[in-house]
């Protein structure tokens, strides 16, 4: 097992080559042949899959490990900036579910693309997005992750932005980037507060202050210091940047234009890869936020949770439906982290991981087959493609927590909410899952069931690529309810599962009347998505006003100084070109007339410093 942990460097450059192969291909007109180029990608992402094997179970048997190594990458003065790769338990999970995500994502890539341009650049865009999400988990310290951060989201940009001669997705792609800034910017503010911190009040000569390993040395030295509100600060603006990353209200804006992308694309940012970063960063610096931040990261993540779920039940496209139940499950997993419990968290973020991948690949074969994605335009597809609602249904009850691994991972939630007597808490936890269980079923019954909006097949092309991963997606996501074995069974599982199909019989009946029994003002805040996107619509506006108002007095203003200043530049020049003669006496003349003008402005102010003293 030591071969994968000293050849780790193999898996994160390995996506680089192949994007590289794939690029000369293009450019010496060898790449025709689709299937080569797929083989490329495969044989780059399923070495990175065998070595997270390899490193899962290394550094848990027979003893947990910390493997960390690291290189001078660049001397600053006083500064060392280290990089390196550090191999524990977090990475290797993260790592793992990583690698099959994107393994069965780039198999189904195949199918899903097989008839669309730009196959070659879109599996480009898939190897650099693995290259920069491999670095960015097996970082060893915050600087380094900085700098995998941005490339995961430029990689993001390209996948969201593939069809970019499309000016709606090119605008979404666009809007994705920004909004990602104002948590990356943040991200960059915390990092550079805590490294003067680090310069200033604890003499450290190195930046590994900021590993990692050495978190808990972090927190005893900055309590000590002169300024632990500075450190707070820092510790809010790094949480910033995991909360725009992981969509988090009032940021989750940016998860709904993400959609534009292609639906395998979506299922790989929504699912454990992208926006489980800032869970990632979070675990990664746990030991150093303070009980306050604490507080900050259960109240949004608990806002999140309700709030996006809530949405999620009136919107019609499958995609943004599937987006609001991300950001509601992520919610719910940044309220585990604010109760303590990062081993929940995680757990609740590989269930998720598959559960929200098969409903997004389910719902890409929808696309495909039938070429719509709007709730309302289908029905009755159980009947044409019973495995595809059996899927669907599988991934229903994982996502709602009545079965398999969604039942697990939410009992564990209920129990730690418990445990903290924390009951608005888990008040909202059952009223999210409640919302969970009523929009994956009211979904499921308005596209399989509806026999009054029966769907006609326009494209059938069912590839087996696409098949088999959603199918391994179904045995990821049973199998955990029986590896994780809950310790007891207390009321609390009764009233979920009673919720649940509570929620399941509201749906049906929902579907039967074709209207959500809600009053009317409700409805129509969860169907216009709380009007966030109008506020965000507003700022831009404000900001595209602002920016023609510059773009105007630039214009207007500055563009005429300049041309005025370089009119009186050359009719100056122009006049003193003329004095400039040959003629000696002149200039003696011009001389003796500067230096008495000089003279008598001296004397003048001479004159009038003395009057004023």
């Amino acid at each position: 097992m030591e071969f994968f942990a000293n050849n780790i460097l193999l898996i994160i450059f390995f996506p680089i080559w192949i994007s590289l192969i794939i690029i000369t291909s293009v450019i010496q007109q060898v790449s025709a042949n689709r299937k080569m180029t797929l083989l490329f990608t495969f044989f780059s992402t399923f070495i990175g899959l065998i070595f997270a094997l390899g490193l899962f179970k290394y550094v848990r048997f027979p003893n947990t490990l910390v493997i960390e190594k690291n290189i001078l990458w660049l001397p600053f003065e006083s500064i060392n900036l280290y990089i390196g790769t550090l191999i524990d338990s977090t990475s290797t999970s993260f790592l793992l579910i990583l690698m099959i995500i994107s393994f069965l994502i780039q198999l189904y890539s195949y199918g899903y693309m097989k008839d669309k341009k730009g196959f070659s650049k879109y599996y480009i865009y898939l190897n650099f997005f693995n290259f920069s999400m491999i670095g960015l988990v097996l970082s060893t310290n915050l600087v380094q992750m900085y700098i995998f951060w941005e490339l995961v989201g430029i990689a993001s940009y390209l996948l969201i932005g593939f069809y970019h001669n499309r000016e709606d997705v090119s605008y979404a792609a666009k809007r994705v980037f920004i909004v990602n800034r104002i948590g990356d910017c943040s991200l960059l503010a915390g990092i550079i507060i805590l490294i003067y911190l680090s310069q200033t009040y604890l003499n450290q000569i190195n930046i590994d202050i900021l590993a990692f390993t050495n978190m808990d040395d972090i927190k005893t030295k900055m309590a000590l210091s002169a300024y632990p509100q500075l450190f707070n600060i820092a510790g809010i603006l790094i949480i910033i940047g995991a909360m725009v990353k992981s969509a988090q209200f009032p940021f989750h804006i940016w998860l709904t234009d993400a959609m534009k992308a292609p639906t395998p694309i979506s299922a790989l940012i929504h699912s454990a890869t992208m926006v489980c970063m800032g869970i990632f960063l979070i675990v990664r610096i746990y030991p150093i936020i303070s009980p306050e931040i604490f507080n900050i990261i259960l109240l949004f993540g608990a806002i999140t949770a309700f709030l996006c779920a809530f949405i999620a039940i009136t919107q019609t496209d499958i995609k943004k439906m599937l987006a609001y139940s991300t950001s509601s499950q992520l919610g719910i997993m940044f309220t585990a982290l604010g109760l303590y419990s990062i081993s929940v968290a995680i757990i609740y973020m590989i269930i998720h991981a598959f559960t929200k991948s098969l409903l997004f690949l389910s719902a890409g074969v929808i696309e495909k087959k039938y070429n719509k994605l709007n709730i309302n335009e289908l029905g009755n597809i159980r009947k044409k493609d019973f495995y595809l609602a059996i899927y669907w249904l599988v991934g229903a009850l994982s996502l709602s927590g009545l079965f398999f691994g969604g039942f697990t991972a939410k009992e564990l939630l209920l129990k730690i909410t418990h445990n903290t007597n924390s009951l608005s808490v888990l008040f909202i936890i059952l009223l999210t899952s409640y919302l969970s269980a009523f929009y994956i079923f009211k979904a499921y019954f308005m596209i399989f069931e509806d026999k009054s909006n029966s769907t006609e097949i326009e494209i059938n092309n069912d590839e087996n690529s696409m098949t088999i991963p959603i199918i391994a997606l179904c045995f990821f996501i049973i199998i955990p309810g029986f590896i994780f074995k809950l310790s007891d069974i207390n009321y609390l599982c009764f009233i979920s599962i009673a919720i649940g199909i509570l929620a399941i019989i509201n749906a049906y009946s929902c579907y039967k009347c074709n209207k959500i029994f809600i009053p009317k003002l409700l409805y129509k805040l969860s169907y216009n998505e709380l009007y966030i996107p109008n506020v965000y619509n507003f700022i831009e506006s404000c900001f595209n006003k602002l920016f023609k108002i510059i773009n105007l007095t630039e214009k207007n203003l500055f563009e005429r100084i300049n041309f005025i200043t370089v009119k009186f530049i050359t009719k100056l020049s122009d006049y003193i070109s003329k004095i400039q003669n040959g003629n000696i006496q002149n200039y003696v003349s011009y001389s003796i007339l500067s230096t008495s003008l000089i003279l008598l402005s001296l004397i003048i102010f001479y004159f009038i410093i003395t009057e004023v003293n």
